[in-house]
């Protein structure tokens, strides 16, 4: 990984979806693109996180799997939240807006930090 900075940045990328996905909930939308929200690849974080900018060997990491793994794990529930939000059942999301999503998002920081300080070699 060349640019230690791409992590922060990606976790600033990360809060900013956040908040759009509490906005959705707020406006309950209907008719809004869930199977996007669910992408994990279009969002900024997804474009860093399958882009080029990291390498084959950042990409063999165990630090990298499991960021993959947590971040396509928050976009489902994104998605799943919005879903609900949209379809009136607006308790419902906000009930795993403020539990497990939160909680999720924790976790992916968390995995996001410990990457940066191996990197570090910390």
């Amino acid at each position: 990984m060349e640019n230690l900075a791409d992590i922060d940045l990606a976790i600033k990328a990360h809060t900013l979806w956040m908040s759009q996905v509490r906005q959705a909930v707020l406006d309950a939308l209907s008719g809004i693109d869930v199977h996007s929200i669910r992408a994990d690849s279009h969002c900024d974080f997804g474009k860093w996180l399958f882009g080029p900018g990291l390498s084959a060997d950042d990409r063999l990491t165990e630090h990298y799997r499991e960021v993959r793994r947590l971040h396509a794990e928050f976009h489902e529930l994104s998605g799943r939240i919005v879903e609900l939000a949209a379809a009136g059942q607006v308790a419902e999301a906000y009930t795993l807006l403020y539990g497990e999503y939160i909680t999720l998002s924790g976790k992916l920081v968390l995995a996001l930090r410990a990457w940066q300080a191996s990197v570090l070699g910390f």
